[in-house]
């Protein structure tokens, strides 16, 4: 038993360290996170000096390879890249990505927006190459416009469902067209495929609500979106879900949320079951006025349900407290931008609903460094560096059967299976291929033929994992 307890933890672990392109955060006024080794720690090397949206980059080995706040590009040496100087906006878009470029083992793409609607600029791409400057990567091609549709400072990145292509969603400020480009191995399509569903923003002073975040759900089924909105005018405040086709890029079903005006940060969950929002209250608000962190219960895919289930996590005053961007971090826990301070928000069980999901307002040190208002922008990981938590594997007094499977597989509930919530089933790469709420007979033949890893988890931590062939 504890031979095969060694030999499917190490498998695991390196199932789990799969995906590195995270590991590194820059953001802030020079503050980052190193989650190598599922232990975070700061970073006080940095140069980043991003106000609001920063992108970093790493290499499969979980190493910093460079990152930007739209207006810089630095590389692993914290040293500006020779071309590396982009566009003008003193690091003040709301976000901005680092996308890898299918089946390149050198080359990236950044993407910017314009500024809250307006001015000259537009949705464009800037590419990096690695190979360059000894290793250290410079800019080979920069400012290249994508589309001359008036975008707001949102973008966001999801797979495609063949998992090798990517999509890159932006929105167009004033209408209720989505944008959705197809990124491949030959570049970035010019046509985006557009879909005209959900709320248009309501212009209003400087469009400040151009400003906020995208989000798509880890599982790529689910896009989120909000607006910034002005005080005293909450037309301006836009705050919904959608469904997203990951084969053909368009999105429907929007349902409309209630927003707590100002939202700007927003985030799935891990499992994606719940959303996670912030506010930043910034324009003609009250000095009576609060910023909240609130949480919405996603899993019964029932619009009246979904609104109904806000839950309020923290409200503060304007006065004391910002908050940003929301981002799932490499750990699976959630972590929140506080304006100007020494610590970020955590939230350690977001998959769990309501207080129980553990939201902690000094949740991560900094060293020393401040935060801003934008956090690590990129594609969400599909699994988590959650291993020091499994609890049993190869239980024998959790059952699994038959394995093989040829179609039903049966886990009776036992003493042991109680506390289970979620089930997860992972192909050799790590990647989930089949993820549900716990039951006792689950069918696989949407599957291929081959060996698997079936976990159970609760409360974030896995607590049963075992080989599964089908």
């Amino acid at each position: 038993m504890k031979k095969s307890y060694a030999i499917i933890l190490l498998f695991l672990t390196t199932l789990s360290f799969g995906q590195n392109y995270g590991h590194i955060w820059q953001f802030g006024n020079r503050a980052g996170i190193d989650f190598k080794n599922c232990d975070p720690q700061p970073i006080l090397t940095g140069e980043n000096t991003g106000f609001e949206g920063v992108s970093s980059i790493s290499d499969d080995q979980g190493q910093l390879q460079f990152y930007t706040n739209s207006d810089t590009v630095w590389n692993k040496l914290n040293l500006a890249m020779p071309n590396g100087y982009l566009i003008s906006t003193s690091g003040t878009l709301s976000q901005v990505l680092i996308i890898p470029k299918p089946q390149s083992n050198s080359q990236y793409y950044i993407v910017t927006t314009k500024i809250q609607a307006s001015g000259s600029l537009t949705l464009q791409y800037h590419v990096v190459d690695m190979s360059l400057n000894s290793g250290l990567g410079d800019v080979i091609s920069k400012n290249n416009t994508l589309t001359n549709y008036n975008v707001t400072e949102q973008i966001a990145v999801t797979h495609h469902s063949n998992g090798s292509d990517i999509w890159l969603i932006a929105h167009e400020y004033g209408l209720n067209n989505f944008l959705a480009f197809l990124v491949t191995p030959s570049g970035i399509s010019l046509t985006p495929v557009l879909s005209a569903v959900g709320p248009a923003h309501i212009p209003c002073t400087s469009n400040i609500n151009a400003r906020g975040e995208i989000k798509v759900s880890p599982n790529g089924n689910k896009i989120a979106f909000n607006a910034n909105g002005v005080g005293g005018n909450n037309p301006s405040n836009i705050l919904a879900i959608f469904d997203f086709d990951k084969l053909s890029g368009v999105i429907s079903n929007p349902i409309n949320l209630p927003f707590s005006r100002g939202e700007f940060g927003i985030s799935f969950s891990p499992d994606n079951s719940k959303l996670y929002g912030s506010t930043w209250k910034a324009f003609s608000f009250s000095s009576g006025d609060y910023n909240y962190i609130y949480q919405f219960d996603l899993s019964s895919n029932d619009s009246n349900l979904i609104v109904n289930s806000k839950v309020i996590l923290d409200s503060i005053p304007i006065s004391m407290a910002s908050f940003g961007s929301v981002k799932i971090g490499p750990d699976g826990k959630i972590y929140i931008a506080r304006y100007n301070s020494n610590y970020l928000a955590v939230i350690n069980s977001p998959n769990v609903y309501g207080p129980g999901c553990d939201y902690v307002y000094n949740g991560f040190y900094l060293g020393g460094r401040t935060c801003q208002y934008g956090l690590n922008n990129y594609i969400e990981y599909t699994s988590y560096c959650e291993t020091t938590e499994i609890e049993s594997v190869e239980n024998s007094t959790v059952g699994i059967y038959p394995n093989p499977t040829s179609d039903e597989l049966h886990i009776p509930r036992s003493s042991n299976s109680e506390h289970f919530h979620e089930l997860q089933i992972m192909d050799v790469c790590g990647k989930v291929v089949y993820e549900k709420m716990y039951t006792e007979v689950i069918h696989v033949n949407s599957l291929e033929r081959g060996t698997y890893i079936l976990r159970l988890k609760s409360a974030n931590k896995i607590r049963f994992a075992k080989f599964l062939k089908y």
